[in-house]
């Protein structure tokens, strides 16, 4: 990189900058939720926006996982966001937004009574602010400074001085309505950025079918579209399948970042319709030219075992030191001119600091709302609590960062699902089952987090298949939390009726509902959210079939799987749209709050 590049770079950055402290003043209005819930008056769009520019911390991670695992790689993430994502958009999001609630801890205050109560609520912030947001984001800068290692001269402290610090200033006083805005900025910085990189790239390869006739020549198997092959199994993709059925309430997924953004949203409506824009954007749409990206990293940097044997290699193939850094290496194989190359940096900039600002106003929203006694000074003054909070929160991250990430691959599978599986039966144990009570709730906050860490990392897990190590996590909470539940007395009535009357979830409520006599709001019936969610389902593994068809030219796929995807998408959407016609308007405020 040399100045021009830099000063793209910086150009980038003070748009971002300027766009998030521009709402600093509304966001210090209201209190807390007008700084960690934006007033609740973020539109369906930008909700879907930001929400995907959540989720693309690092471009980089997608291009590494195709050069790993060939094109079958993206199901290691698609099988359980196929189905998470319809049910987050369906179910979840409705439930968020009505709750009137600021985080996803205070949930447990509505859920469960007691003094057990008021200390779950404070352990689950804790674990949240303290253990899955500080983890994640030591993987996101891990990642991001391995990304662009080969581009840029600059250490992991400085990565994390220069770009977090940015980040770190906007999101401080920003609030939530600076990170979800900033992130839309920064997420079309990235995909333009993106789009126009794999277009040179392929350029510069010849054309697209010279990208696949070199693939097919040295690794015809990474043109493999679906599972099952070598690295992953059946039983990988049965787990992965079954995790997303329960990662619509994940402390990183739909009850993470995404579910802030719902208890933000005007209404129940943007609610479903931001997740749906979301879903569409988050599974196809940004990862076209990063799939297309990592095709063309293996033609140029895949070795394989005979090739190793023989001692040469094709024309134009390098071998590399760390496949989290095929990003980096193939802008310098693609010959691009200055300034370019500084718009590519400011893409992954971009997806970094839409990441970090979303985990720093959701870590920092935990100590707030749940961690501070209520009387805790005036809004004013918790404002500011929060904002040393982000800071002290990056500077925790930073040094996890920098003294224990590293093995990427192993990480994003870590991040993506070993990390939060042993909680991903309490996601559906609090919302489905009434007898569900907070020992369950205690049992699966207290061990998850150490339990994953064990099994992954001391016990070394990652080195087996994938399904094993998810498979004992899963078991052992799904048993581990039922029995707890069944020995333990069950929540009153009085405090099941209350949540019941303010959430109305779906599922085994049927001793409590027959007690709360409700008025008609015209809610879809539990088998009507059922078919709603299998149409999306339907939807996204269409959707998903489509994109990867798309780079091998298998028309036959594509013909029969564009026109499933639109027919189910359209009728469900025309479902969603029927069910909330006429649905009578509710008006509800804001309950008392000791924060707001």
């Amino acid at each position: 990189m040399n100045l021009l590049d830099w000063l793209v770079v910086a150009a980038s950055c003070a748009v971002v900058f300027a766009v998030g402290l521009g709402f600093a003043r509304r966001s210090s209005q209201k209190g807390a939720t007008g700084y960690f819930a934006g007033g609740r008056d973020v539109p369906w769009w930008a909700i879907g926006l930001s929400n995907t520019a959540t989720y693309s911390s690092g471009t980089g991670a997608f291009v590494m996982l195709v050069l790993v695992y060939g094109l079958s790689g993206n199901w290691l993430w698609w099988t359980s966001w196929i189905v998470w994502m319809p049910l987050v958009a369906i179910v979840w999001a409705r439930m968020w937004r009505r709750m009137q609630i600021v985080t996803t801890a205070e949930l447990i205050s509505l859920r469960y009574g007691g003094s057990p109560a008021v200390m779950a609520r404070k352990i689950y912030a804790f674990v949240c602010c303290f253990g899955f947001a500080v983890l994640i984001i030591a993987y996101i800068t891990g990642f991001f400074a391995k990304t662009i290692a080969p581009l840029c001269p600059l250490t992991t402290w400085q990565v994390l001085l220069i770009f977090g610090g940015i980040t770190v200033i906007y999101t401080m006083f920003g609030g939530l309505l600076g990170v979800v805005y900033a992130d839309v900025v920064q997420f079309g910085i990235m995909i333009t950025g993106c789009t126009v990189f794999f277009v040179l790239a392929v350029m510069h390869q010849g054309s697209w079918g010279d990208v696949l006739q070199r693939v097919q020549t040295i690794r015809p198997t990474g043109l493999t579209q679906t599972p099952p092959t070598e690295a992953i199994g059946w039983l990988t993709v049965a787990m992965l399948f079954l995790q997303g059925w329960f990662f619509a309430g994940s402390p990183t997924a739909g009850e993470g970042m995404t579910a802030q953004r719902f208890m933000a949203a005007r209404d129940e409506r943007h609610a479903m319709g931001g997740q749906l824009f979301n879903a569409f954007l988050a599974l196809s749409f940004r990862t076209l030219p990063l799939i297309g990206l990592g095709v063309v990293a293996m033609a140029l940097f895949w070795t394989s075992d005979l090739v190793k044997e023989v001692g040469a290699a094709p024309a134009g193939t390098a071998m590399l030191k760390d496949p989290a850094h095929a990003w980096g290496e193939l802008v310098n194989a693609s010959k691009l001119p200055h300034g370019f190359i500084g718009l590519l940096v400011a893409a992954e900039v971009a997806a970094f600091m839409g990441a970090l600002s979303a985990l720093l106003n959701w870590g920092g929203s935990f100590v707030v709302n749940d961690l501070l006694p209520a009387r805790f000074g005036a809004a004013r003054d918790r404002i500011w609590v929060s904002r040393l909070t982000t800071l002290s929160l990056f500077i925790f991250a930073s040094a996890v960062t920098i003294l224990f990430v590293d093995n990427m691959v192993s990480w994003f599978l870590f991040i993506n699902s070993a990390m939060v599986i042993f909680l991903l039966p309490l996601s559906w144990f609090r919302f489905f089952w009434w007898r569900f009570n907070v020992w369950g709730e205690l049992a699966a906050v207290i061990l998850g987090l150490p339990l994953s860490i064990l099994v992954w990392f001391v016990l070394d897990f990652q080195s087996r298949p994938i399904w094993q190590g998810l498979g004992l996590l899963f078991g052992l909470s799904f048993a581990v939390l039922f029995i707890v539940t069944l020995f333990t007395p069950p929540e009153s009535k009085a405090v099941l009726k209350q949540f019941y009357a303010r959430c109305r979830p779906p599922g085994f409520w049927k001793p409590i509902q027959a007690e709360v006599p409700l008025p008609d709001r015209g809610e879809p019936t539990a088998g009507r959210m059922l078919a709603d969610c299998l149409l999306g389902i339907v939807a996204a593994f269409c959707l998903v079939l489509a994109t990867n068809a798309v780079f091998v030219r298998d028309w036959p796929r594509l013909a029969i799987a564009i026109p499933v995807c639109l027919v189910a998408a359209v009728w469900l959407l025309r479902r969603v749209l029927e069910s909330s016609k006429n649905k009578p308007t509710v008006s509800v405020s804001d309950p008392q709050n000791p924060v707001s």
